[in-house]
């Protein structure tokens, strides 16, 4: 992180294989290099949103809330359907497409 930049598209341990910290850790980071808003914008989920509300307002930052969303193509694929673990496969299929939104 840039110091005193505000970032506005982070993502904490609640997105599974994208982050790794928890929202206290990145708060925290944040502030020690002087930044004083951050926004959370985990893949898929805002369940880490709480606690990092309150760990941004008792450090002083402006918390900002988000959601990076995965976005199916409009038109069905011809492609055949991704091996998933549930059906024995070795991956999670992505979305082809991706959007954050802030509110």
């Amino acid at each position: 992180m840039r110091e005193g930049v505000p970032h506005l598209h982070v993502s904490s341990g609640f997105s599974a294989r994208y982050g790794a910290s928890h929202p206290h850790d990145l708060v925290a980071r944040a502030a020690e290099r002087g930044i004083g808003a951050l926004a959370l914008t985990d893949r898929d989920m805002v369940t880490g949103t709480v606690r990092f509300a309150k760990a941004a307002t008792a450090a002083g930052l402006k918390p900002m809330f988000g959601v990076d969303l995965g976005i199916a193509p409009h038109a069905p694929s011809a492609e055949a359907r991704r091996r998933a673990p549930v059906r024995g496969g070795a991956h999670v299929a992505e979305a082809p497409f991706r959007a954050t939104f802030l509110a």
